[in-house]
């Protein structure tokens, strides 16, 4: 097997656990590779499918009583913009799509540094919109979620869990939106069974591991790890 591929199964189940471990982290770390290989027209729709069967195994157990609230006004907003992002998708070019995300992804980051407020509730579902667009363009709605969640004071706990269900969802639709057109270049990869069988194990790791990392780390990991995508949208845009 060649080292390209190699490090990307490797990086693949670095990201697996850290997705289910914090509640983010798959598409940016597993992205860049993934879009160098692969080129971002395959690399968006696979990622979405990894991503879904990411957050297929971390959901089970994740949705508690009283979440539901929530659970419905994040899925609502994350597929209404999923919508709207599929209609303007054809209007901006590759370099604007990843600089909004990417700007979205800092300012995101950077306003989570702010107390939560009665407001951050509020505005979870106005986040979860633009966590949709965000899913259909560059296949990165998890940091954006996860953000709008702290932001509506809930605990990080609850955050890392909360978000699978809510991200499966939106994976789900956008992944379902993409195939209708890129279904056959997906399934033609090589090593596809290679990519699913290291998220599965990944996932599974981060299961076992999740429960016992420190709410702050999973807080500063949230935010760091999102900063960081932001930054790495914007450099991807400006080089295009």
């Amino acid at each position: 097997m060649p080292f390209d591929m190699v490090l990307l199964l490797t990086t693949i189940a670095l990201g697996a656990v850290l997705q289910v471990g914090i509640g983010i982290g798959f598409s940016i770390v597993v992205g860049p590779l993934l879009f160098l290989q692969l080129g971002t027209e395959t690399a968006v729709p696979l990622l979405l499918l990894l991503n879904a069967v990411v957050s297929a195994v971390a959901t089970p157990g994740s949705l508690k009583r009283g979440g539901h609230r929530l659970f419905v006004l994040a899925v609502v907003g994350s597929v209404v913009g999923i919508g709207l992002g599929i209609l303007i998708y054809p209007q901006l070019t590759e370099a604007m799509v990843l600089a909004i995300a990417g700007a979205l992804l800092v300012t995101g980051a950077l306003t989570s540094l702010i107390p939560p407020s009665a407001a951050g509730r509020r505005a979870l579902l106005p986040v979860s919109g633009l966590s949709g667009l965000a899913t259909v363009w560059a296949a990165t709605p998890g940091p954006l979620m996860a953000l709008g969640l702290l932001q509506s004071g809930q605990p990080v706990s609850e955050v890392r869990k909360l978000v699978q269900p809510i991200a499966l969802i939106g994976y789900s639709v956008a992944l379902a939106l993409h195939a209708s057109a890129s279904w056959q270049d997906i399934t033609a990869k090589p090593y596809l069974t290679n990519f699913l069988i290291v998220t599965v194990i990944g996932s599974l790791i981060g299961r076992k591991i999740g429960p016992a990392l420190p709410a702050p780390l999973i807080a500063s990991g949230i935010r760091g790890l999102s900063f960081l995508a932001g930054l790495i949208l914007l450099y991807r845009a400006a080089m295009i």
